[in-house]
């Protein structure tokens, strides 16, 4: 029987989820990508942005927007303040990837969703299939210090805040490793596509 899937692509901070996402992009897929989304709804939802600033208070915004120097500074050395944003943001985040992805699977035959918080959210089960990008941890850091102005302490802070790796690994349908090359990578990736595709059909 034919069916239309809904797969999830997850993975640590500097795994390469985004490369991942645009290597399916290339290869005619659509994928949703919940940071995106989550970042919309704090710059243009009127009911999330009133509850972070009551949270967190005025200076969460500032004249560019989202002020993410300040909430990155006051949030992600907080365990409760980083439970507490994501009770405000996640779930009108879901509902907004529950609704695309419905709409999206009208027409395709597999739809991907990119999240970074797959577990820590608890929605694995909204998916058919989960997909881990892995890389070790000492890797992970080297890629975000090279891209990102962050101290290595702020960097294990968030790293803490999410389920480790190899958690993941033991709950993941598919796990695409990302220790080597971009073109290793992109091999891995579109026999995974692949391998979707025989499913879905």
């Amino acid at each position: 029987m034919k069916k239309n899937l809904k797969i999830a692509i997850t993975g640590g901070i500097g795994s390469g989820k985004s490369l991942v996402s645009a290597i399916i992009e290339k290869s005619g897929y659509q994928v949703i990508k919940s940071d995106e989304i989550a970042k919309e709804l704090m710059l243009k939802d009127e009911s999330v942005q009133k509850k972070i600033i009551k949270e967190f208070g005025p200076p969460s915004y500032n004249e560019k927007g989202l002020n993410t120097k300040y909430l990155s500074e006051n949030i992600f050395k907080h365990p409760e303040k980083v439970e507490k944003i994501n009770s405000i943001v996640h779930p009108p985040t879901i509902r907004k990837i529950d609704e695309l992805a419905s709409q999206l699977l009208l027409k395709n035959k597999i739809v991907f969703v990119e999240s970074a918080l797959i577990y820590e959210a608890d929605i694995q089960d909204r998916f058919d299939y989960v997909i881990l990008i892995y890389a070790d941890e000492a890797t992970r850091i080297d890629r975000v210090m090279k891209r990102e102005t962050i101290s290595q302490e702020d960097l294990r802070n968030r790293i803490g805040f999410q389920i480790s790796d190899e958690e993941k690994r033991g709950a993941a349908d598919f796990v695409i490793e990302n220790n080597s090359t971009v073109d290793e990578l992109e091999k891995r990736t579109l026999f995974i596509i692949n391998l979707l595709k025989a499913i879905s059909e």
